[in-house]
């Protein structure tokens, strides 16, 4: 009989062990491609643990490190991946740790999707550093990452012109994790919801970066966007696991968003409540010809971000050096039975 290729398996640290950052290590842990050699979290509580309290299963002999400095000696071709925060700020001085430890780094912070709309100057400095340093940096996700920026630019592989897009995001946050329903504003009054939403502290990151994203490689131009952030109200009492909303105070949100420029016009609404009725992802291309594409129920956010995640990490260490985005390429392909 012939024999089997050993699969290559691509070595990972975790860094961040939240809920997305548990998650990964669950499902990295069955994946034939991947394993985990190190972990991550400056919580104190954490530092020290070993993997298989977080999940049954995971290595014991690794315990969490407080900081990237006591990772100690990792395996050649170690790729990092980050699941902290959503602001390129919160992450940056990681990042570059993370770049002159030569390590590629792939991410599921929402702005680091594509930084050059909101932080263009951090852009170049990452992007000149892992060059220097061999490294590639990538940013992914669901969304941003993949419903509103990666599949309408696939879509658009068969078009012979596009005008506009328009897309939509239906999310019931009562099927998310805690995190994010108390991101959407859920439980609270609508003016709390709205002096917090104009303070910057509520509201979904990364629908510009999307926006964003899309008119720089339809070739739109620089946009100009505009945004709208309004509560979605319960009109019943509705009880999760990690937030309990009476009625007449917030389910969530309606996030609305209009990026225009010389060649294009792109219109997001994300509506993400608790409760929401009727999920789905719908993508439609205005052009030549008209085209539309619906995913009923939606694409489950949480274990989508996972997915995108774990599905990129094998090919980090072939990407070429410097800070990528998702139309780079190649695609993530999910390889898991490979």
């Amino acid at each position: 009989m012939p024999s089997r290729t050993p699969i290559a398996r691509t070595p990972i640290a975790l860094v961040g062990l939240g809920p997305i950052g548990r998650s990964t290590l669950a499902y990295a842990l069955f994946r034939p491609g991947l394993e985990v050699v190190a972990a991550c979290d400056p919580k104190p509580d954490l530092a020290g643990t070993p993997l298989d309290k977080f999940v049954a299963g995971a290595p014991a002999s690794i315990r969490v490190a407080p900081s990237l400095a006591e990772f100690g000696r990792l395996p050649k071709g170690t790729v990092a991946i980050l699941c902290t925060q959503s602001h390129i700020p919160q992450v940056a001085a990681t990042v570059e740790a993370l770049v002159r430890a030569r390590l590629p780094v792939v991410a599921s912070c929402e702005e680091l999707v594509f930084p050059q709309w909101r932080h263009p100057e951090w852009a170049a400095q990452i992007d000149a550093l892992a060059r220097e340093q061999g490294v590639a940096v990538l940013g992914t996700g669901v969304n941003p990452g993949y419903v509103l920026d990666l599949l309408p630019a696939i879509l658009s592989g068969v078009a012979l012109r596009v005008d506009a897009l328009k897309l939509e995001r239906v999310v019931d946050a009562a099927t998310r994790r805690g995190p994010l329903q108390q991101k959407v504003g859920a439980g609270k009054s609508v003016e709390e919801f709205r002096a917090e939403a104009a303070a910057g502290r509520l509201g979904h990151v990364g629908l510009p970066e999307s926006a964003a994203l899309l008119c720089e490689v339809l070739r739109f131009g620089r946009p100009r966007i505009t945004e709208k952030l309004e509560p979605v109200v319960a009109k019943a009492a509705i009880e999760t696991p990690f937030v309990q909303v009476a009625a007449g105070r917030v389910a969530g949100l309606d996030h609305r968003l209009v990026a225009e420029s010389p060649a294009g016009r792109i219109e997001i609404t994300l509506q993400m409540a608790l409760g929401a009725a009727d999920p789905h992802d719908l993508i439609e291309l205005v052009g030549e010809p008209p085209l539309k594409l619906r995913i009923e129920g939606g694409t489950p956010g949480d274990l989508a971000t996972v997915a995108a995640l774990l599905n990129a990490a094998p090919a980090m260490p072939a990407l070429k050096p410097g800070l990528r985005h998702v139309l780079d390429g190649p695609f993530p392909i999910c390889r898991a039975r490979a």
